[in-house]
């Protein structure tokens, strides 16, 4: 397969499963700023740490720390210029595919353009609606559901799929982490609520933005628990979500593709160390230590082991469009200008 090929499957991948991880960082903050606050708190440091925990520092315009429900939607739902916004992600899942199009099969191609494709109407409702949050949240939620099911549905077993499974992988591993470090990065309660009701809820809304409160309860056969949703939410190998789960995932594939090219990459053995490390890691001592510092280290190796896997594979930088690839859709692109912010 050529470099670009793969560049492009890998950022497909990547791109579809950032926008629902996007979409999942929101339905935190959403779920959060409905709980009881104790703690005299504002409403804006939900919005705030989202905002930080995606990466928005450098580029949400205004002032982050005390961004607000509107100005944070707009950045991360529909603001072109956030490589890392729910319309950029599909536009440039969409870009890849059309480039690679003889590459995908009919039915992980008509899923895409039809997200693409869609993205304007759901936009106009959620800036209409004010209730329409939790309804664009389950939208993008299923569209990437749908895109999945097209992927491991249709596509031959060779190091295409390899290659998309790396980027969903990597992606979900770093956005784990991110979700869950919500939760310690602006949300941290005082010593005296750590145990608390609130603090309780707090990691029940989590669960449940993960989509993985039953499982939680299933796996665990417990009440939900600060060690509890640490652990499973990084060690727990069955919960598909789990920064475990999702490196295991990665070593796979990457021993998959050893076999189809025969000879190892040089990024194998990094992951193999990585998984090794979060499987021995004690999780009492991460959180005595600081669970906000572990987690920004997780973020830090995933990166790095996304650009050793380019480099092994001999991948072009994060794909952007250029003023020359503007989609030929242009309700999309028209859809984030000229338009009010989000009510708030």
């Amino acid at each position: 397969m050529l470099s670009r090929v793969a560049d492009n499957l890998f950022w497909i991948a990547r791109s579809m499963e950032r926008a629902e991880n996007v979409a999942r960082l929101i339905d935190t903050a959403r779920r959060m700023v409905t709980l009881p606050s104790i703690s005299g708190r504002g409403t804006t440091n939900e919005w705030s740490s989202i905002l930080i925990a995606a990466g928005a520092k450098a580029t949400f315009p205004g002032d982050i720390e005390n961004a607000d429900r509107a100005t944070t939607l707009e950045h991360l739902i529909a603001d072109p210029d956030n490589p890392s916004s729910i319309y950029t992600c599909i536009r440039n899942a969409r870009e890849n595919a059309r480039a690679i199009r003889f590459g995908l099969t009919a039915e992980v191609w008509s899923t895409l353009n039809t997200v693409w494709s869609e993205f304007p109407n759901q936009l106009e409702q959620l800036r209409l609606r004010q209730g329409y949050l939790a309804e664009f949240v389950d939208w993008v939620k299923l569209s990437h559901a749908q895109y999945r099911g097209a992927v491991e549905g249709t596509l031959v077993r060779d190091d295409s799929i390899e290659f998309l499974r790396l980027g969903s992988h990597i992606e979900r591993a770093d956005a784990t982490a991110r979700i869950l470090d919500v939760k310690y990065h602006v949300l941290l309660p005082s010593l005296g609520e750590i145990g608390g009701t609130l603090d309780q809820y707090h990691w029940v809304s989590l669960l449940q933005s993960v989509g993985v409160q039953r499982a939680y309860h299933f796996v665990t056969k417990s009440d939900v628990t600060r060690r509890g949703v640490a652990q499973f939410l990084i060690q727990t190998e069955v919960n598909p979500r789990s920064i475990a789960y999702c490196l295991d995932r990665i070593v796979v594939s990457l021993d998959r593709l050893r076999f189809i090219y025969g000879s190892e990459s040089d990024c194998e053995p990094m992951a193999a160390r990585m998984l090794n490390n979060i499987r021995n890691d004690d999780i009492d001592e991460i959180l005595n230590s600081g669970l906000h510092e572990y987690l920004t280290g997780v973020i830090e190796d995933t990166a790095r082991l996304s650009f050793k896997i380019a480099a092994s594979f001999g991948f072009a930088p994060p794909y952007e469009l250029s003023g020359e690839a503007e989609p030929t859709q242009n309700d999309a692109i028209q859809a984030t200008e000229g338009q009010s912010q989000f009510q708030g």
